[in-house]
């Protein structure tokens, strides 16, 4: 087989939310700088997340369904001789036991947590060290064609934190990641003296924050060309935060949860700011969003 002239696809599973879909297009960017294939296919299950990748300068192919359908539909349409990086939980981890020898499986997982997003599977795929952690998002004017409707300036707030499939994991990500209801009110009150409209982003069943715009089960690349318009966004820590990076949007992630030595965004080189839970009063958020919107470093 030549590789350069194969198509190669990447399989991704369930596991992979909105976040990670977005952080593994800076991987693949540096993968087809570096090994060139003549094709770049993703594969993953049909949900409404996935559409965040279409449009992808870097992807050549979406394919959207359950892997076995999607792997016959593959070697129907590319040709058998398909090289394949299987990112589900379980293949991945076989590959990594395999190659232990280069390097060791746990160490992939330490890079999760303490490196920038994408570095562990940028040492999988032996492309060395990311230069460029930034998410690529294309958007087309459809995409932004809803928010040109609103008044601006506007700040989106994204007060939910996501759904687990496991209750008790659902309580204990809602304690961890979560800022209190009241905080957001009185926020959404502080955006509206300085003259921002605060909306509030959120999925079907979930409320609204008080007082703010009502933006409820938006569709996926609705949800981005939002962001993408916003003067800032602010969220718990989610997969939002990813469009704005890719979009350069300020945002504030509140509350921010790991060690202050782990600044995810930072590796993005985006205009972001994390607030601890000790520091998270909405005065406090609302200083970071007026200093991020002026264009203030610090």
């Amino acid at each position: 087989m030549e590789y350069r002239n194969s198509t190669h696809l990447f399989l991704v599973g369930r596991d992979y939310h909105l976040g990670d879909l977005l952080w593994l297009t800076a991987v693949l960017a540096e993968y087809r700088r570096q090994i060139q294939p003549a094709r770049i296919v993703v594969a993953c299950p049909n949900r409404p997340i996935a559409r965040i990748l279409e449009h992808n300068p870097w992807i050549d192919g979406l394919l959207r369904g359950e892997a076995s359908s999607i792997l016959a539909a593959a070697r129907k349409g590319f040709g058998p001789e398909i090289v394949l990086h299987d990112l589900r939980i379980l293949p991945l981890g076989v590959a990594m036991v395999r190659e232990w020898r280069y390097r060791l499986p746990w160490l992939y997982y330490r890079d999760l947590w303490l490196e920038g997003r994408g570095q562990w599977l940028a040492t999988f795929l032996r492309l060395g060290p990311l230069t460029d952690f930034r998410p690529i998002l294309e958007l087309r004017e459809e995409d932004r064609e809803f928010a040109g409707t609103l008044t601006s300036p506007y700040v989106v707030l994204a007060p939910h934190v996501g759904h687990y499939t496991l209750p008790l994991a659902s309580v204990f990500w809602h304690r961890v990641k979560g800022w209190e209801k009241q905080r957001w009110v009185e926020l959404a009150g502080l955006l509206r003296k300085r003259g921002y409209q605060p909306l509030t982003l959120a999925g079907p069943g979930q409320q609204a924050i008080p007082d703010t715009m009502p933006l409820i089960g938006l569709p996926m690349r609705q949800v981005a060309g939002l962001i993408d318009r916003a003067a800032a966004l602010i969220t718990v820590e989610s997969g939002l935060w990813f469009i704005a990076a890719a979009r350069c949007t300020p945002f504030v992630i509140v509350p921010w949860w790991l060690p202050r030595s782990v600044d995810w965004p930072a590796h993005m080189k985006v205009p972001h700011r994390l607030v601890y839970r000790r520091g998270a009063a909405a005065a406090d958020v609302l200083r970071h969003v007026c200093q991020l919107a002026s264009g203030n470093p610090e």
